[in-house]
């Protein structure tokens, strides 16, 4: 039997990993506001009964894993780093969540929860979203912005419905718990929502491709604003008026446009 000590120090190494996971940026140094940004911690909840046998199996943890994430967050707007977090600004309406599932090629448990979690597996939650602008909105902007080369290219302009796919979620006996401002979605909720082909933190790709899901590829949410009806959008529970949200979203990515070289 694996010594006990040796399961703290896997633990700990497991903790090491969770900010990796997030996809949320790294925190600035500090004094450094304007560049400043979310820091990511986490706390780890293992079940009553833990394993210490090598985790290899569906033997370890069997009463199910609970992972805890929080954030602490500095919540201003700041429309650069909306505009370099991601590939796609996609605007739409949340119509159904699908069933929350490992981000494992077969969306089942990973078989080393030790090595495996959270990077470069985690439970996500995917939700399809119908890809519209409301009307304040239908002068500004189409409801798909690519924000890079990459964006353009991975997702049609003229997409109907595209999948976010949001870390956090229950699978079986396991779970994710997303204590962040910008958790879990809702079905009904309008949103303009920062999206990245890949799971990162900072500049790091700790997934390279798009979730799998039951109703097409799984993009990765970064972060969002939620859309009401009286023409504001919320950001860290924050309303803003859209069209000035907007408005200096598409400034923002016509500076960086510009100061990016040409081939």
């Amino acid at each position: 039997m694996r010594d006990p000590r040796l399961l703290g120090m896997a633990v700990a190494v497991l903790l090491s990993f969770v900010g990796v996971s997030c996809g949320e940026p790294e925190a600035a140094p500090a004094g450094n506001a304007a560049d400043a940004s979310p820091s990511v911690t986490a706390t780890f909840e293992p079940s009553p009964t833990i394993a210490v046998e090598p985790a290899a199996t569906d033997e370890a943890f069997p009463d199910g894993l609970v992972l805890t994430m929080s954030v602490s967050y500095d919540p201003t707007f700041r429309p650069e780093e909306f505009v370099r977090s991601g590939d796609l600004l996609v605007i739409g309406q949340v119509v159904e969540e699908l069933p929350a599932r490992w981000t494992t090629p077969d969306g089942r448990r990973p078989p080393d929860l030790f090595a495996d979690v959270p990077h470069p597996y985690i439970i996500v939650t995917p939700y399809v979203l119908e890809l519209e602008v409301p009307d304040d909105l239908s002068t500004l902007t189409s409801p798909v912005i690519p924000l890079n080369d990459r964006g353009a290219a991975a997702f049609p302009s003229d997409a109907k419905r595209i999948v976010v796919v949001v870390i956090g979620g229950v699978v079986e006996k396991d779970s994710v718990v997303n204590g962040s401002p910008w958790g879990l979605l809702s079905v009904g909720e309008r949103v303009l929502i920062v999206l990245g082909e890949t799971q990162v933190r900072g500049s790091e790709a700790l997934s390279e491709q798009l979730v799998p899901t039951t109703a097409g590829p799984g993009w990765w949410s970064r972060t969002y604003f939620v859309l009401s009806a009286d023409g504001s959008a919320t950001f860290y529970d924050q309303p803003l008026p859209a069209t000035e949200v907007v408005g200096s979203l598409l400034d923002a990515l016509a500076r960086k446009s510009t100061a990016t070289p040409g081939p």
